[in-house]
Parts: C-alpha cells; sequence; structure tokens
C-alpha cells in the first residue's frame, strides 16, 4: 500500500544530510529539489495524494550561447576545478535519489 501523501512529506526532511550539495523541501504538495550553489536550478516532484503518483519538472540554468570559449589547462585548470564544487555530485544522480524515495513509498510516475 502506498505512503499517505502527509507521511511521504513528512520524510522528506531525512533525505538531507549535512554534507550534501542539493537541499529538499517541501512547497505544498510538491517537493523541491535546489542546489544553493546554483539558484537558477530546480527539480520539483508534484504529488497527487488521490492517486499516490507524481510528475517530475527540471528546471535548469540557460545555456551559454555563441562561440565557445576555451582556456589553457582545461579542467586541469585549478581555478575550474573548484568551480566545479556545486556540481558533485551530479544532477542525475541526485534525480535518481528522488525517484527510489518516491517508488519504495510505493508512488507510481504519471506520464
Amino acid at each position: 500500500m502506498a505512503t499517505s501523501l502527509e507521511d511521504l512529506l513528512a520524510r522528506v526532511e531525512s533525505l538531507n544530510t549535512p554534507d550534501a550539495a542539493y537541499r529538499h523541501s517541501v512547497v505544498g504538495s510538491t517537493i523541491v529539489v535546489s542546489d544553493p550553489a546554483d539558484p537558477d536550478y530546480a527539480l520539483t516532484a508534484s504529488l497527487d495524494g488521490a492517486s499516490h503518483t507524481f510528475t517530475i519538472t527540471e528546471t535548469k540554468p540557460p545555456q551559454p550561447t555563441g562561440p565557445r570559449r576555451f582556456e589553457a589547462g582545461g579542467i586541469y585548470n585549478t581555478a575550474k576545478r573548484v568551480g566545479l564544487r556545486g556540481h558533485m555530485p551530479q544532477r542525475r544522480t541526485v534525480k535518481e535519489g528522488l525517484l527510489a524515495f518516491l517508488e519504495r513509498a510505493e508512488w507510481k510516475r504519471s506520464k
């Protein structure tokens, strides 16, 4: 039997750990995953308590347009590596973690 909406939302705080780069929060009947290092990114799970289903939407920052610029050293450039901290763990891993949390509660993804 699927977990009730109220119980599911009460468990969301357990997804946050002190060292996590992403924060899970409840806004109404949605779960929002945000990255404090990148305020333009959000992963939102909209929950339907009647049917125990959810939909996922992802808001990503706009991609730069125009010619690419290459810097000396590429990824091996120390200054560039420091800037990558906000992207760890990868967003795909965070999305998979949220999906697993909802599926363990026996909620189904609506299409």
